[in-house]
């Protein structure tokens, strides 16, 4: 026999779940409030604070009797995992802008190797890209020596300096 579920019960299990819905994260007045038991009292399942947790009518009535393996997070421990993901992200994006400057740094300084003009005039934008891509796939030392072997060939810099430096970067990028 079923045993009804006490108002201060049911209000503590609304109290720490936060007034939400443990299965789609509904709360009111949008919805109706239930408190559902996890362990399902037809398969033996008691009115045990443990057993139970707060569900929104459309959520408890789709679940019935079905009894669920895992408790649902509740809201806090949802909140503490975006919580820590948030971190995760921020620190990701710190890394990625850290290397992001790293290669802007090391841009120029491949820049300045094919022509010195640059960092008074600038880098051209395809050049640029260019550069950023090649440090990305041989690397900066390989690009560096691939600098100083256009700066050698042409030693005045120019835009024949920055294509004879892509032509030995793109040989040292398929191995040859």
């Amino acid at each position: 026999m079923r045993k009804p579920i006490g108002k201060k019960l049911r209000f503590d299990v609304f109290k720490r779940d936060d007034f939400t819905c443990a299965y789609c994260g509904s709360t009111p007045p949008s919805v109706v409030l239930q408190v559902d038991h996890i362990h399902p009292v037809s398969q033996g399942g008691t009115n045990s604070v443990n057993n139970l947790i707060t569900s929104c009518q459309p959520c408890n009535i789709g679940k019935g009797a079905t009894s669920l393996n895992v408790v649902p997070a509740t809201l806090k421990e949802k909140a503490a995992l975006i919580a820590e993901q948030e971190q995760q992200l921020k620190g990701f994006y710190a890394i990625m802008q850290e290397k992001e400057q790293r290669i802007e740094d090391e841009m120029w300084v491949i820049g300045e190797i094919i022509d010195s003009a640059s960092v008074k005039d600038g880098i051209p934008r395809g050049f640029a890209r260019s550069i950023q891509r090649f440090l990305g796939t041989i690397g900066f030392y390989e690009a560096k020596e691939a600098a100083e072997v256009a700066r050698e060939k042409f030693p005045w810099g120019g835009k024949k300096a920055y294509l004879y430096f892509c032509g030995v970067c793109h040989r040292k990028a398929r191995g040859k």
